[in-house]
């Protein structure tokens, strides 16, 4: 069996990898737009709103807010995004400015590229799959924490390499 074959038994590794390859294209594709794909994500959820806070910006993204704080502060510097006056000083609200709005309008045709490639290559059922249990395993590792595991799952073993795993 090839090398190419084996993959590591372990659910954050697939993860990640499927992450890193997924990203990798949505940046090749944005790039002629000047939008990277987190300043996208985050053009695309202020765009949806009149102002979001830093803080459900941050929940809704499932980053923190120290590292949404540094991408907010570079989309300032473009423009992109403002702050707006709120009646809590201590909460920072944003709003997508119109600058903002022709960045995320202008990269929204490359995003969809890669989006048809996704549908391309899974389909739109098994995209749609996809997404249900991406949900489900956000829901359920979210309440992780209250209902902890204990025993261990048959298939699991950590680290290990299955053999006949797909690629």
């Amino acid at each position: 069996m090839s090398e190419g074959n084996r993959q590591l038994a372990c659910t954050a590794f697939r993860l990640r990898k499927a992450a890193r390859r997924a990203t990798q294209a949505y940046e090749t594709a944005l790039d002629a737009s000047g939008v990277s794909i987190v300043q996208f994500s985050v053009l695309a959820e202020l765009s949806r709103s009149s102002a979001r806070t830093l803080s459900t910006l941050a929940d809704l993204l499932a980053t923190d807010r120290t590292t949404l704080s540094r991408t907010i502060d570079r989309m300032q510097a473009l423009g992109w995004v403002s702050d707006c006056d709120s009646a809590d000083r201590r909460e920072r609200r944003l709003v997508l400015t119109e600058a903002g709005e022709t960045a995320y309008q202008r990269a929204i045709p490359a995003w969809q590229r890669v989006e048809c490639a996704i549908g391309r290559t899974l389909g739109t059922e098994r995209r749609n799959q996809l997404w249900e249990l991406l949900q489900e395993l956000e829901t359920g590792l979210a309440e992780a924490a209250e209902r902890p595991c204990e025993a261990k799952p048959a298939a699991a073993q950590p680290m290990a390499i299955r053999k006949g795993s797909p690629a």
